[in-house]
Order: structure tokens, then sequence, then C-alpha cells
């Protein structure tokens, strides 16, 4: 059995909304509010969460602001401490062990930190090398081969200053992997890339770090389309606490009360209208049964509008049994943009 990637156990971190210097108005409101009792004095950043990663997936890290994301991104990366709970990679707990932990965990943020401008990007990594204690030689072989992985060979002599935004990232990956960490935390990854770009980029990381070489990712982003085509699994994080976690699927599926389906018969004379599927909207869990000409044949097309626990095998033994030749389904499902936005503001309706 596998050690993950990644454990997060009962993770929880408080942080002291007390006004010390009062600078605005809202500064004295909250003041005021935590004096006469009105407002707590500690607020709840993370509370008890847990989740695990797998290794070689990607698992996407989806949140309103304000959720916590940052927070927990900030101890994952061993620059702020958890008040209880525990962060393992591979095992090891990144509070007791944060020096271990950072040879296995790097984060990558979407702006170029760290980056002298008036260097090349071969320069920045030579730099970073040093920063990690890397062997000189060792690390001008690993530059090498990080700088043709990341597809920055042709650009490594050119000043980080007029680097793309494209370029910066792919620069970033390779500092984050200058240590061979086996775990990358993306925050908001292609954001302030144009589209093609962003493809390119979503298909570097998902294709060539995760598939080819391994790597375990962590994918902290608002962009729902692009967590539903990358991500493995998701969690999806909302005032602290986790609240659905699976894949884009599964969460999808978790908030559909209903589900549509557009059952396509083949057209035997029989008139479109209700009353000629009258069996079907007897069947337990069917709500809703609606009928129309298919505009491009002489099929007729019924929509059924049912429960999530509805028999689908009695709905298709009704029209077996009334000489109905079932010749295409289709089946509606909600998005993840819908999930999220039902989960996030406890709406399940």
């Amino acid at each position: 059995m596998s050690v993950p990637a990644l454990q997060v156990i009962d993770i929880t971190k408080y942080y002291d909304v007390r006004v010390r210097r009062i600078t605005t108005s809202m500064d004295f409101r909250n003041y005021i509010s935590v004096l006469r009792g009105k407002r707590d004095r500690q607020m709840t950043a993370l509370d008890h969460v847990n989740f695990t990663i797998e290794p070689g997936l990607v698992f996407g890290l989806l949140g309103p602001n304000g959720a916590g994301k940052t927070t927990l991104i900030k101890i994952l990366s061993t620059l702020v401490l958890p008040d209880s709970g525990q962060a393992l990679v591979f095992g090891t707990d990144a509070v007791k062990h944060p020096r271990a932990v950072l040879k296995m965990l790097q984060a990558v943020l979407a702006e170029g930190w760290g980056f002298e401008r008036r260097l090349t990007g071969r320069q920045n990594l030579e730099f970073y090398a040093t920063l990690y204690g890397i062997p000189r030689e060792s690390a001008r072989k690993r530059i090498e081969e990080l700088l043709e992985f990341c597809q920055l060979g042709e650009s490594a002599d050119v000043m980080f200053q007029k680097y793309s935004t494209g370029m910066t990232r792919k620069l970033l990956v390779g500092r984050a992997l200058l240590t061979d960490a086996s775990v990358l935390l993306f925050d908001e990854p292609t954001s302030g890339l144009d589209p093609n770009s962003a493809a390119d980029f979503r298909g570097f990381l998902k294709n060539v770090l995760v598939r080819e070489r391994g790597k375990t990712l962590i994918w902290a982003t608002h962009n729902l389309y692009e967590a539903q085509q990358v991500c493995d699994t998701i969690g999806v994080l909302n005032k602290g606490h986790i609240i659905a976690t699976g894949t884009p699927s599964e969460v999808r599926n978790a908030i559909a009360e209903k589900v549509n389906m557009t059952i396509t018969v083949q057209g035997n004379g029989v008139e479109p209208g209700p009353e000629g599927f009258e069996g079907i909207s007897h069947i337990g869990g069917v709500t809703k049964v609606e009928t129309r000409k298919d505009p491009e044949s002489a099929n007729l097309m019924l929509a059924v509008e049912a429960t999530r626990d509805v028999d689908y095998n009695r709905i298709f033994e009704t029209l077996s049994s009334m000489g109905q030749k079932v010749v295409g389904i289709e089946a509606s499902q909600p998005s993840l943009e819908e999930a999220f936005i039902r989960l996030t503001k406890g709406d399940k309706s």
C-alpha cells in the first residue's frame, strides 16, 4: 500500500481579529464590536480540514474568496503554523520537519516573486541552486536539464525582465523542480495567461509533469472549467471547512436532486403528447414527461425529468412494452460551476 503524497489531518487555524491600529471607519467599528462582545476575538480560518491526495494525481482546491485557501497553502508551504492538526507529505510532518518537507513539496505562485529582473533565466536558477545548497557541478547539469524540460532552452540567456507571463510560469516550475520535489502546489497557475498560453501550460503540467514525471499537483484555482478539465479529484473549501471531495463528476452529482433525460424513440405513428406515454409518468421518481417530434427525422423525443432515485429499468421496460424502440439517450448533468455555487451558498435544492 503506497504512502499518500499528502495527508491533511484535522488542521485548524485561528487569527486574532482584534484591531491594534485604527486607520479606517471599518477598523473602528470592528474595535467597538469586539469591546462590546458582539464579535469574537478570534476568526477561524480553517476548521478541522481533512483530505488525502494519492501520488501522481492532480488535486483541485476550490473555494470562494475568504474560504481559507491562502491560509492552507501557507501551512502546506511551511510558512504558517497550524494551531492544531497535521500536514504529512509522504508521511513527513510539515511542522516537525519543515526542511525535509520543502525538499518534497514546493509552492509555485502565479507571480514571479524572487526573480532578479536583470539576471537571465539561467542565472536566476543558478542563484536558487546555490541557495538550496546544490553542489555547483550537479546544479549546472540539473539547470540545463530543467531549462530544456520547461521549454526554455532558447530563452535561457535572456534577461528575466523580457520574459512573457507564460515563460515566467515555466521558470517558476523550473525553480520548484531544482530540488526534484515530488509535490507541486500551484496557486492560480494560469491567471493572466491568454487562452492559448493557458491551454499550453495546462497541457505541460498535466501531460509532462504528472503523466511523464509522476509528480503530484495541488491546483488552487477559481477557474472551474480548468478544474473540471485538469483535476482528477477536487476539494471544495468554504468558510474554513472542506464541504465536498471527490472527482468532478462526483461533486457535480452530489448536488443533483433531479436528473433530466432526453430519450429518442423510433417514429411509429404515435402522435406526440403526454397521453401517448402516460405509463412513464406513473413510474416512481418521474416528475415530468414531455414529448416532441425530432425536427430532423420522424422520431419522437421524450424529455423526462425525475429524481435521482428513479428506476431507469422501469422506464425502458415500459417503452419496450409499448412497442417503442429506443434509438438515442442523452442525460444532462449539473456543471461544476453550478455545484460550486450551490455548495458554497449552502443550497442543494
